[in-house]
């Protein structure tokens, strides 16, 4: 599948989109926006890439990202079954044409600038400033004109000033320049998404990025600034958690199903990336369901 550049600017009246999104479920693949793109996940629960970062994503999710970032979320095929719902978003694309160069590296919009640069990898809003921020979006779905070009700015301001987001790609992180490397990208997490389950020879996974198993390595590591066995890793993890919350499955079943192929490889691995072993990470859960 060809990844391609997703045009938006061509639909951004005044500076800004605003997209309400109600989907059976997401399963994009690898693409990028010509313009800045500001995600709140109402309702839906999946994996998602942004540049290098792989993490699970749930309701409430908040994320905002500059133009030509990469990235992809999607859903299990079952979600609309297990869950009996839709997935709910609101999205707002914009170009900020109305920050004048002189205007925006004017010593007042120094955190604005620095929030800027960091979108650049991507970032994930949460606490009280997620909350004032969403309060703020819906405002903008029902604003036009200068109303919503004042209220997209107060957004940025609120967001710049807080310590209440994080960036998601690496430090070290640089764009995907050219099609070429997206479209390998893409067939790769394209493959492991469907194939995770089941083992994945390093020779396969080569042959599908037209690549020997020594460039693949080395190609995946520089592109994604981790290994390709812990991309694995962390797909099969996130499910593994995916089950251990919602399936009644015993530990060694939810092991073999998420691609392991045997438990202390499993528990070992799980307790690196959670920081506690999959019977603990159970009891976490359902505790925290009970609080």
């Amino acid at each position: 599948m060809e990844p391609i550049l997703l045009d938006v600017k061509s639909l951004l009246k005044h500076s800004i989109y605003f997209k309400e999104l109600t989907l059976p479920h997401l399963n994009d693949q690898l693409h990028y926006h010509n313009a800045y793109e500001m995600t709140y996940m109402l309702k839906s629960n999946g994996r998602r890439v942004i540049g290098d970062n792989i993490e699970d994503f749930t309701d409430g999710d908040l994320t905002l990202m500059a133009p030509h970032v990469p990235h992809i979320s999607y859903t299990d095929k079952d979600y609309n079954l297990s869950q009996n719902n839709h997935v709910h978003a609101l999205v707002v694309y914009f170009n900020p044409d109305w920050l004048t160069e002189t205007y925006f590296n004017s010593p007042e919009l120094i955190k604005v600038r620095e929030l800027f640069e960091n979108m650049k990898r991507g970032i994930k809003i949460f606490g009280q400033t997620k909350k004032k921020v969403v309060k703020s979006i819906f405002r903008l779905k029902n604003s036009y004109g200068l109303e919503r070009i004042i209220t997209l700015l107060d957004i940025l301001v609120v967001i710049s000033k807080s310590e209440e987001y994080a960036c998601l790609a690496s430090e070290g992180y640089t764009y995907l320049s050219n099609q070429k490397d997206l479209r390998r990208i893409d067939e790769v997490y394209q493959y492991v998404k469907e194939n995770f389950k089941s083992k994945i020879a390093l020779e396969h996974i080569a042959s599908i990025a037209n690549m020997t198993p020594t460039a693949f390595c080395k190609y995946f590591k520089s592109r994604t600034q981790k290994t390709f066995s812990i991309f694995v890793n962390e797909i099969r993890i996130g499910y593994a958690c995916k089950l251990l919350c919602e399936e009644n499955l015993n530990i060694s079943q939810i092991c073999y199903e998420s691609g392991f192929n045997n438990l202390p490889n499993f528990n070992k691995n799980f307790k690196r990336y959670n920081n506690m072993i999959p019977s603990e990470y159970k009891l976490y859960f359902r505790n925290k369901e009970k609080a």
